[in-house]
């Protein structure tokens, strides 16, 4: 009977290859009475893992850390971060987990898809998804359960027009035609929706729209469709390594204006390789900013925690100051914080929050759950090597 109890733990091990913090037989399979449990649910192994291990390995770096500090009122953080590959099915799969084990808080869900789909089960059991960022629909109404600490898509356009403006005074350009080149997700087609208005408001000409798969490979048409319009800028809208298939097929039609993009596709790696013709704002400072001090000691403890590798853009970053939230909600919930409606409750209460400069200043009330409020557009300094800073931190809404 021993031996076939050891048989099937082991093949439970083999199936829960997705559980990144604690492997099997670790702390989130037998966690400590009393310990916070907290679930995280990340794109690991999918279409946009390259930006999801390194929000997972963030947030990871800061509870270890914060671990290492003795916990919150004197109690360690249980984290489990389970693999959803940007999977709806997987997603819901993961939150109907964490549910059954109580856990106090989902955080995560890259593709914000998956925040959407999710939201229902998450709600219905009490317990909030920390999630980034989503369509209107997460956050007008507020949601009682989903709170984010990124920028949500319909914040993007005004962001980047905001700059666009600017810009083009700076060049000339009375009124600008703008290509609106964006991923073809819900969230971005309200995005690009908005977009379209806003341009019409400020007196612009929205010259072409044209959108791409979650993972172009070929976006031959739609280049030559926005070089047919002939723009003065291109607003973008994907991640890095939309980025880069989707500007180089402008390039190759001979689209030659600047093209702006959204914190997704801010990486250096991605700065670098389309030059200064290319610009995204960050919403997050990169763990290669220099000069920072909040930045040194987050390197510092990820590396100590195992996770200085993954360091790899600004989304390690976010996954580090989504453990700071963590930690002051814990602190507000208290000793006896138990259920993901207190955690709702105190995270409801913390304000405004100083990040210290990882970021501009984030804000939460029982008014608004969106609480990045600030970006800051960067482009590539080629002969220093390295991300140049455009702006300031900015209001992404006027």
């Amino acid at each position: 009977m021993i031996h076939k109890k050891t048989r099937t733990a082991a093949a439970a091990c083999g199936l829960a290859a997705t559980m990144v913090l604690a492997g099997c037989g670790g702390a989130s399979e037998s966690s400590s009475e009393g310990d916070y449990p907290i679930g995280m649910s990340m794109d690991l192994s999918g279409a946009i893992s390259f930006n999801g291990k390194p929000a997972a390995a963030g947030f990871k770096a800061y509870v270890a850390d914060l671990n290492s500090r003795g916990g919150v009122h004197g109690k360690k953080i249980d984290l489990k971060v389970l693999d959803d590959g940007s999977d709806v099915a997987k997603g819901r799969a993961n939150v109907q987990q964490f549910v059954s084990e109580k856990r106090l808080a989902t955080f995560g869900f890259i593709l914000s898809n998956l925040s959407l789909a999710t939201l229902p089960v998450a709600a219905q059991s009490k317990m909030p998804i920390v999630g980034l960022g989503g369509p209107a629909s997460l956050f007008d109404p507020v949601q009682s359960y989903y709170f984010s600490y990124e920028l949500r898509a319909e914040r993007l356009e005004s962001a980047i027009l905001n700059y666009l403006a600017t810009r083009a005074q700076e060049d000339g350009i009375e009124k600008p035609r703008i290509a609106v080149f964006s991923v073809d997700t819900p969230s971005n087609r309200d995005m690009v929706k908005l977009a379209t208005q806003d341009i019409a408001a400020r007196g612009w000409t929205a010259a072409t729209v044209q959108y791409m798969p979650v993972a172009p490979t070929d976006v031959t048409a739609q280049a030559s469709e926005i070089k047919a319009s002939n723009p003065d800028y291109v607003l973008m809208s994907h991640n890095d390594a939309g980025s880069l298939v989707a500007v180089r097929g402008l390039r190759a039609q001979g689209v030659d204006v600047l093209v702006v993009n959204q914190w997704a596709g801010s990486s250096d790696a991605t700065l670098k390789q389309l030059g200064d013709k290319y610009a995204a704002f960050r919403t997050y400072a990169s763990p290669t900013e220099t000069g920072n001090s909040a930045v040194d000691a987050m390197k510092a403890a990820a590396t100590k925690a195992g996770e200085a590798n993954n360091m790899t853009n600004p989304y390690f970053t976010q996954g580090w100051v989504a453990g700071s939230l963590l930690e002051k909600t814990l602190q507000a919930c208290g000793a006896q914080c138990s259920t993901g409606e207190s955690f709702r409750n105190a995270m409801e209460k913390l304000g405004d929050i100083d990040t210290n400069g990882l970021s501009g200043p984030l804000q939460v009330s029982a008014d608004s759950h969106e609480l990045v409020k600030t970006v800051r557009f960067f482009t590539w300094d080629q002969s220093a090597d390295q991300a140049k800073p455009l702006t300031d931190w900015v209001k992404a809404v006027s």
